[in-house]
């Protein structure tokens, strides 16, 4: 069995999808843990992700493309489908956009994971803007009792991982914003807390195309943060 599943949702992400993707993979190539598999679950309407692909598997990775033609745009979804075909001991899951800081990152969080009873971890990260060479704010993961009104103390679902055989839920299809928040929570409440690896792993990208950018951004992000909020707040009452 393939040690760790690298799940990567992926769109055309307003043209830059296959710039941030190749970043993404070029940081796996690298990895010092090689016994992995990529899994692209694609929901872009052209070829230009599934070409990305098609390269790296001609250079002898072990990486897969499908056309995720279901729930378009909603990312939730997509990453689900993505986690679903992951065939490994331990699922990561990357955002197309962001990427592995350390080349050890793979090889620290399956040693992390395969030596405790623990079932998911998530990891330190810091962030960079566009460009992926200056990096900022290094965000080392901690626990909170206010996920569910929107205090994210972790980060992005990029900074997580959890043994495939032991973890069968997937993110509210529902939330887009509390996606990441509202699975931390629900995770706790069936496994416990995660393991903290303090260490930056993983790079955010901050860019303007983000989803959760356009978000803040837009006029109403007041009340979709709130009726997301709402939602959570009466699925777990």
């Amino acid at each position: 069995m393939t040690k760790v599943s690298i799940a990567i949702p992926t769109w055309e992400n307003n043209g830059r999808g296959v710039e941030f993707l190749d970043d993404l993979i070029r940081t796996i190539e690298i990895q010092t843990l090689t016994d992995y598999e990529v899994i692209v679950s694609d929901h872009s309407e052209n070829n230009d992700i599934k070409n990305v692909v098609k390269h790296y598997e001609r250079k002898g990775m072990n990486i897969k493309h499908v056309r995720n033609t279901e729930n378009r745009g909603n990312g939730p979804a997509n990453t689900n489908a993505a986690i679903d075909l992951c065939t490994g001991e331990v699922v990561k899951i990357m955002f197309q956009d962001d990427f592995f800081y350390d080349d050890e990152a793979l090889e620290k969080i399956y040693g992390c994971l395969t030596n405790v009873e623990n079932d998911w971890l998530v990891c330190g990260c810091n962030h960079t803007r566009s460009d992926g060479r200056d990096f900022y704010w290094t965000l080392m993961p901690t626990w909170n009792n206010e996920f569910l009104k929107g205090v994210n103390s972790i980060s992005s679902p990029s900074v997580m991982a959890f043994k495939r055989d032991k973890v069968t839920e997937r993110f509210d299809e529902n939330v887009s914003m509390m996606m990441d928040c509202e699975m931390y929570y629900r995770m706790e409440k069936t496994h416990g807390q995660p393991i903290f690896l303090h260490d930056d792993l993983v790079t955010n990208r901050v860019h303007e195309g983000q989803i959760s950018m356009q978000t803040y951004n837009s006029t109403d992000y007041a009340d979709k943060m709130e009726k997301e909020i709402q939602y959570c707040a009466k699925k777990h009452s």
